[in-house]
Order: C-alpha cells, then structure tokens, then sequence
C-alpha cells in the first residue's frame, strides 16, 4: 500500500478516491476524522491521505490523477439518481445523498455536460 495523494480538503480527497474507484483502483482514505485532533498534533499530520491499496495499481492512478488535472479528461454528464432525484456530476457513481448506484438501469441523465472534477 502507498500514499498516493494528500490534501486539506477531504472532499477534494473523495473525488480522486472515486475516480480512480470507477477505474478499478482499490484505494483507501486515512485521517478522514483527522480535523477533529487540529492543535493537538501538526496539523499536516491530520490532512486527508489517499493510499491506493495494490502497489502495481499506484502508476495507472498517477496516470489518471495527470490526466485529470491536464483537462484531456473525457467529459461524464450530470445524473439524476433515480431513488431521491439528487443531482450528481458524472464522476460518481453512487448517490451521496441516499447510496443508490447510478448503473444503466437506475440512472437519468439530465442533458447537461459538465466534465470531471479537477483536484
């Protein structure tokens, strides 16, 4: 297992965990509780920490972190999920809100294209 990505922001974490999750790559979040303990140890020991699982998968998501972040990303339509009607860019691939899987029987597509994220 290897860190892979480091970040104050946890949200900016989940996105690339998810990213590379729907290519495959097994990874895990640590300190996701991390805020909790700021002051009492370093705060750069509390950010979010990405580590990707399979040590043969860390260069595919090196690859795949690059390609995101040179806008050559291919472009996910916005989804509506089907059990509570939440809007989600095209990257995730499960409701935030209620957990449904956005698969092709469940998923509503609302027209628009908005792209990736960028981390």
């Amino acid at each position: 297992m290897k860190r892979f990505f480091v970040s104050q922001s946890l949200v900016e974490v989940e996105s690339l965990k998810e990213l590379l999750s729907t290519d495959g790559i097994l990874c895990t979040i640590r300190n996701q509780q991390g805020s909790s303990l700021a002051g009492e140890v370093p705060f750069v020991e509390v950010f979010p920490e990405l580590w990707v699982v399979n040590d043969a998968d860390f260069d595919r998501a090196k690859e795949l972190l690059e390609e995101q972040g040179s806008g050559d990303e291919v472009e996910r339509p916005l989804w509506v999920c089907a059990g509570c009607g939440e809007k989600h860019v095209g990257l995730f691939t499960a409701c935030w809100k209620c957990g449904r899987e956005n698969d092709a029987k469940s998923e509503a597509r609302t027209g628009e294209n908005k792209g990736g994220l960028t981390p």
